[in-house]
């Protein structure tokens, strides 16, 4: 495996490159990421695909933001995700979230089951990605909804970003 340190706010992440990377369930993934261990693997093809290896690190890293959110954070963003759903709002900022969006049930937004706070995770991941990197290739959500994301973003990140 290759590797990377990326020194975000003094406390390095660890990134390497892997073959063949797959995801819990046994699927081909393109990465995965442990918050404790600070380490992000990448799928080892994302080093021939400037665009996609962009997209799919600061999709991960935004999962090192996620854990420190906080929790009044992390509800408003639910609450954006809740107001989508009762829109009917279709498609995601990228297939990570629009995957776990389809499955999800009413109960589970009603219940803050597990699927829907890793739901509420990835699209938030999915979100960032797109924001930072203007990267419209798994992107299928309304420009509407969109809107509202970016504009949740702006107010909720005006300084630093808690990585």
């Amino acid at each position: 495996m290759d590797r990377v340190d990326l020194a975000i706010e003094r406390r390095a992440i660890e990134v390497r490159y892997s073959q063949d990377l797959l995801d819990t369930s046994g699927n081909p993934a393109h990465a995965a990421t442990w918050i404790r261990r600070r380490l992000i693997v990448l799928d080892a093809e994302l080093q021939g695909n400037p665009d996609e290896h962009k997209r799919i690190l600061t999709h991960e890293l935004y999962h090192f933001v996620w854990a420190r959110l906080g929790n009044p954070r992390r509800q408003s963003w639910e609450e954006l995700m809740r107001a989508e759903a009762l829109a009917r709002a279709r498609g995601d900022a990228g297939w990570s979230a629009e995957w776990r969006k389809r499955e999800l049930t009413a109960a589970d937004r009603q219940c803050r089951t597990r699927k829907w706070r890793e739901y509420c995770c990835e699209a938030f991941c999915d979100t960032a990605a797109w924001l930072e990197t203007g990267t419209r290739t798994e992107v299928t959500l309304a420009q509407c909804h969109l809107k509202f994301r970016r504009r949740w973003f702006a107010e909720q990140f005006t300084d630093s970003l808690p990585i």
